[in-house]
């Protein structure tokens, strides 16, 4: 063989090798978070108190705002939702292709204000 040829050789091997250790890791990766327990990291998180949310005992409030129901324009989507700190925003499409955005209270339950965003002139 050349050395040319040789050296392809030895580059498609060392390329083969990358690939499968690659592959690996992805696979690895992927079990380790299929397996997290998430039920065991919510209750961590609920059981820590924020700033301002413990009673006199300095235990954390259990007692939430029940059911809440929020009204959204018929026909409309929800295109997004994140929470910022102890509010939820939910961004919703509407039908006639302008969007709103909806900020509700996480500790009450209650809204808070809605924004219209519509297309300009």
């Amino acid at each position: 063989m050349t050395d040319s040829l040789r050296a392809l050789k030895i580059l498609v091997i060392v390329m083969g090798v990358v690939i499968v250790i690659g592959t690996a890791v992805v696979i690895i990766t992927i079990i380790k978070r299929a397996n997290t327990n998430w039920s065991e990291l919510s209750v961590q998180s609920m059981n820590q108190v924020p700033v301002g949310q413990a009673n006199v005992s300095g235990q954390a409030s259990t007692a939430g705002f029940g059911t809440q129901t929020v009204e959204i324009p018929r026909e409309s989507e929800i295109a997004d939702m994140v929470t910022q700190g102890d509010r939820l925003i939910i961004r919703l499409e509407l039908t006639d292709g302008s969007q709103q955005v909806l900020i509700l209270d996480m500790e009450t339950g209650h809204r808070i204000g809605v924004f219209e965003i519509r297309s300009g002139p």
